[in-house]
């Protein structure tokens, strides 16, 4: 019994053994197959092997291809026989066209009996990361350069498969996808290409537009896949689009606007400006007028009568009509600055008792037509005007400024007005100031020195005074009454200066009164009196009196025998020597309304007949003032030594004005609208104020 059971125990260890041996065996057998796979994207086909195959085992096997994605599976039932299972190896293909062109990542695996055996994953994507899509060009060209680039390594290919054509498609972003139209043929794929499209091609649309390289496969599939996509716009450009002010401009109140490099796809039919002010509101429009006939640039001047003289910061926009009809506005923008600039107003004490008064750097457009300071004199809080004068412009005309004398200490209140040439006034400046005595300068008596000859002056507030009958308190001449005076002629100058006695001095050093006059026209004569006759025209040289030889002195209005024997009237004429006088200018008549304008604005120069003549006002103060016996000296001179007072300015009229605007006989409401209608430069009242000059 023993026995038998030791027997027993030793088949049940051989049936062990043998058991383990055969499982041993046929894992064995079962870990030899495996698999690899090779893909080539170009041909869309996928190489795979399986090894470790038996034919006595393995009569057959399943290719099963599962879309990563989706799961999709698709299988294949390999029959292995010595013809395709050669040393254990299968080599099969799996193409696109058995997977239906469905681009994707797929898994590959052998199904051998139990075993499953996976070989590896496929790529047949579209690369479409590894492409890209660009538009160059100008915005407003008709033709746009479309270029996809790929990005794949050397042998890289974007879309697997044979045959693959790629086109490219746009559309108006405004617009659907749908409406997408095909520019030019397909083409084959080739990676990186270019194509040329015409943007008018595909419908007269501004804005931004969609461009995309779509594949496509007339022999192996249906449909498109969309490889790379780009925006790019259709609207007009313009290289530079500005304002500017040229002399010629600001002249007529105006800036021009300029718009150059313009491009369009659709072409330009025309420009035309739309000017907003600073609130955003349009309030002009302006058609431009094209500079070159490729209509790449356009101009238009903007005047300030269009903008209604309205000043402010304009915006400009150009808005384009094409070729079309359609109108489109160009993102550019350009602006022109038309405010009024008011400057920056000082006001600047001089030694010479006067102040300087100035605006620098104002501007309105068109430029000022006028500047002018009002003076003002405070008071208990209240401004009284004082005078209003006119500012001078610097070259550039950004600056203006007027030199006023300091008329008497205390508080002043200075305001400066700019005048636009469209009658606008505008207060640039105003400022409150005081004046000390220090700043008046000069007043009273001074000894001064002219021309190597000392004299005293009389000054007012640090200016010279040229009349000083209200000063010295002069009487009138008269039987009871002499003025101890000296008069010279200063023939080459034209002017008469009258002197008066200096007892500190025991001289004739007082210079008291100046006029411009008229002298003989023959100055070339250095004759004295003793040549004088009728058909003479010389000033005679030498030392005189009035009432020379005892003739009669004065007349209120004196007939007077000319060369060519006609007879002429002279107001407050006093006698020099022979047919010599001191008188007004002779007229033909006894009329306050006789005197030519052209004879009247000869004062100044030598045209007489002899006779010294003088603007009625001038020969009345010597008619008035000189007594009888003083001594006249006439010289030959020298213009540029015209005298201590210097040559009195003198009175501008226009033709039309026949009378003396310093005559007291004519009514000074007559003068004061003459001067205000610019007929006369300036006048004097019957109360003898100078106005004007």
């Amino acid at each position: 019994m023993k026995k038998l059971l030791h027997i027993s125990k030793c088949f049940i260890c051989v049936a062990a053994f043998l058991m383990l041996s055969l499982l041993a065996a046929f894992d064995s057998e079962a870990a030899a197959h495996n698999g690899s796979l090779q893909t080539n994207r170009s041909t869309g086909v996928v190489t795979y092997k399986v090894e470790g195959l038996d034919l006595a085992v393995d009569s057959a096997f399943k290719i099963q291809v599962t879309n990563v994605t989706t799961k999709t599976v698709w299988e294949d039932e390999i029959t292995l026989d010595a013809e395709n299972c050669i040393d254990g190896i299968y080599t099969g293909t799996v193409c696109l066209s058995d997977l239906k062109y469905d681009f994707a990542n797929y898994s590959i695996a052998a199904v051998i009996g139990e075993e499953t055996v996976e070989m590896g994953t496929v790529d047949f994507t579209i690369h479409t990361g590894k492409a890209s899509l660009k538009v160059t060009g100008n915005n407003g060209d008709v033709n746009r350069s479309v270029t996809l680039t790929s990005t794949e390594a050397a042998g890289g290919v974007l879309v697997p498969g044979t045959d693959n054509q790629v086109s490219v498609q746009v559309w108006n972003k405004s617009r659907a996808e749908s409406a997408a139209s095909t520019v030019g043929a397909a083409t084959a794929l080739k990676g990186t290409q270019s194509w040329t499209i015409d943007t008018t091609k595909s419908g007269n649309y501004y804005g931004t537009w969609c461009a995309k390289v779509v594949v496509t496969n007339a022999k192996n599939w249906t449909g498109s896949y969309t490889l790379a996509s780009a925006e790019y716009a259709v609207v007009p450009t313009a290289t530079s689009f500005t304002t500017k002010k040229t002399t010629a401009l600001e002249n007529k109140k105006s800036f021009g606007v300029y718009l150059k490099g313009l491009k369009n796809a659709f072409g330009i039919k025309g420009i035309s400006f739309r000017i907003y002010n600073s609130k955003g509101k349009q309030v002009a429009s302006v058609k431009g007028t094209a500079k070159k006939a490729d209509g790449s640039y356009y101009y238009a001047a903007v005047t300030m009568k269009k903008l209604k003289y309205k000043l402010d910061r304009y915006t400009v926009k150009a808005v384009l009509t094409d070729k079309n009809g359609k109108s489109y506005q160009l993102g550019k923008t350009t602006s022109s600055d038309q405010r009024l600039k008011k400057g920056t107003f000082t006001i600047r004490k001089k030694k010479n008792a006067t102040c300087t008064y100035k605006i620098t750097n104002a501007y309105v457009p068109g430029k000022f037509k006028k500047v002018q300071m009002v003076l003002y004199r405070v008071k208990s809080g209240k401004n009284k005007k004082l005078g209003t004068y006119k500012a001078k412009a610097s070259s550039s005309k950004k600056n203006y400024s007027v030199t006023v004398h300091n008329e008497s200490k205390g508080t002043f209140r200075a305001k400066i007005y700019g005048t636009t040439k469209w009658g606008t006034k505008y207060l640039l400046g105003n400022q409150k100031f005081k004046l000390k005595k220090s700043d008046m300068g000069k007043n009273g008596w001074y000894y001064e020195k002219y021309k190597g000859k000392k004299y005293k002056f009389y000054y007012v507030n640090n200016v010279k005074q040229t009349d000083l009958t209200k000063v010295l308190k002069i009487k009138k001449s008269s039987s009871s009454h002499t003025n101890n005076f000296y008069i010279e002629v200063n023939r080459a100058a034209c002017v008469v200066t009258v002197y008066m006695y200096n007892e500190e001095t025991d001289k004739y050093d007082i210079p008291i009164n100046t006029f411009t006059v008229c002298v003989g026209a023959d100055v070339w004569s250095n004759a004295g009196a003793g040549g004088l006759n009728t058909k003479t025209s010389f000033t005679p040289l030498g030392n005189y009196s009035i009432c020379t030889n005892g003739q009669s002195v004065k007349y209120t209005m004196k007939p007077m025998n000319e060369p060519d024997g006609s007879v002429v009237y002279a107001r407050w004429a006093s006698h020099i020597v022979g047919n010599v006088y001191f008188h007004s200018i002779a007229v033909g008549s006894q009329s306050h309304y006789a005197l030519p304008a052209s004879t009247y604005n000869r004062l100044g120069t030598a045209c007489s007949a002899g006779c010294i003549r003088m603007a009625v006002a001038d020969a009345k103060w010597i008619y008035d003032y000189v007594s009888t016996g003083t001594k006249v000296k006439i010289v030959k001179g020298n213009k540029s030594k015209p005298g201590p007072l210097d040559k009195a300015k003198t009175i501008k009229v226009k033709g039309g004005i026949n009378y003396d605007p310093t005559d007291p006989g004519v009514p000074d409401s007559r003068k004061k609208k003459d001067y205000k209608a610019k007929r006369i430069s300036g006048y004097k009242t019957k109360s003898g104020k100078k106005v004007g000059y």
